[in-house]
């Protein structure tokens, strides 16, 4: 047999693996990565990011709730020019299959979508695959959440052992006596690896409080939230999903502990950290992390300016979340739980996008046909 007969999948250079391996679907990259650490070292190199992000269309999960009690999944696909094409057929109506009142989305990794419920005593988790309707039940974790005492959710994926993991933070009041009463609290994280079957308390606390309502983000294997220590300094924590550790470092430039409410939001601006700061009335401003932990790597992106003159005033005074960064610069955010904007940096363009009525959260997605079944420790529904 010739040497050229001989020659496998792994001889050929890297810049045409990559372009390969960016064409796959998400369930047979999923396979691809552990058959070799080269393969999976190549799914997390840049370029790889960037050519898959350039494959297929930006797709946006967008869920729908409002005073009605609608609950419903919307599939949002990116077409020509930027525009939105929605195909109604492809909605879930969460209300019809789910014997909950409200659901709160977590997030979405992989085509799979974390949401959670509670309710009272009740505090439940939902992994569900839109494209194969099934959905998984986690087991109720201990440590009911209660007033004072708060929980605050994330959904990641851990490309080291390969594992899909919810974090739960609890976060426990405490009353300092020796300061009239200051309070400050102490917050743990609980892990479920889906396939395991069962809720593990990890080692180690930190003294931060994490929020209220904001999930986290899930960037290279941790979960990352906006967190405020007991002098009401902003840090941004991160929680590893290889090793179940908790890190921290500072946040972005701009924050005053004077301002309240503190209309700071983080996000994912690429592959990098970035924070949404909408404190000032007389601008909106986007700060990116270059280098991912370094604080000097701060940089100001995006400066909206508010002026009259623009007729602007409508993004004054409420909390916008980045969604999206598209492939030609330009950004999607969302205002409040209320509607969607494009604002392209380069070209200084800022326009409303309306996709549906009532209240809503948005993110990325990422459609995958891999059955939930595969997770050997859960019991799989269908909806």
């Amino acid at each position: 047999m010739s040497d050229e007969a001989t020659l496998s999948l792994m001889d050929l250079p890297s810049p045409i693996l990559l372009r390969i391996l960016s064409t796959l679907p998400p369930t047979t990259l999923l396979y691809v990565k552990t058959l070799s650490k080269t393969l999976l070292n190549l799914t997390l190199d840049s370029e790889f990011l960037k050519l898959s992000r350039s494959s297929s269309p930006a797709i946006i999960i967008i869920h729908q709730f409002n005073s009605n009690r609608t609950n419903t999944l919307k599939f949002l696909k990116f077409v020509v020019d930027y525009n939105f094409d929605h195909d109604p057929i492809g909605d879930v109506d969460l209300q019809l299959h789910f014997p909950v009142v409200q659901f709160f989305l977590v997030g979405s990794v992989h085509g799979f979508v974390c949401f959670n419920y509670f309710f009272d005593s009740v505090d439940s988790i939902y992994i569900l695959n839109p494209t194969t309707r099934e959905y998984i039940v986690l087991r109720e974790p201990q440590r009911v959440r209660k007033w004072p005492n708060i929980v605050r959710y994330g959904f990641g994926f851990d490309p080291v052992k390969l594992e899909y993991k919810v974090v739960r933070i609890y976060q426990e009041e405490i009353r300092d006596d020796d300061t009239n009463g200051s309070r400050y609290y102490k917050s743990e994280a609980q892990v479920y690896t889906i396939g395991k079957g069962y809720w593990r308390s990890c080692a180690g606390h930190v003294m931060f409080w994490f929020g209220c309502w904001v999930e986290g983000v899930n960037l290279y294997g941790k979960i990352h939230w906006l967190v405020y220590d007991a002098n009401r300094n902003e840090l941004i924590c991160s929680f590893n999903l290889e090793n179940e550790l908790f890190e921290s470092f500072p946040t972005a430039p701009g924050y005053n502990k004077e301002i309240c409410p503190n209309l700071r939001s983080l996000g994912g601006f690429g592959r990098c950290l970035c924070v949404c700061d909408n404190n000032a009335d007389t601008h909106f401003e986007v700060w990116v992390m270059k280098e991912y932990g370094v604080t000097d790597s701060w940089v100001k992106q995006i400066v909206i300016n508010i002026t009259p003159e623009c007729n602007n005033y409508w993004l004054c005074y409420e909390m916008i979340n980045l969604v999206i960064v598209l492939d030609d610069g330009e950004v999607l955010f969302l205002w409040r739980d209320d509607f969607l904007f494009l604002h392209h940096p380069v070209k200084n363009t800022l326009k409303r996008v309306d996709v549906c009525d009532g209240n809503f959260v948005a993110s990325v997605y990422v459609s995958n046909s891999l059955s939930l079944k595969n997770f050997k420790a859960e019991v799989v529904n269908i909806f």
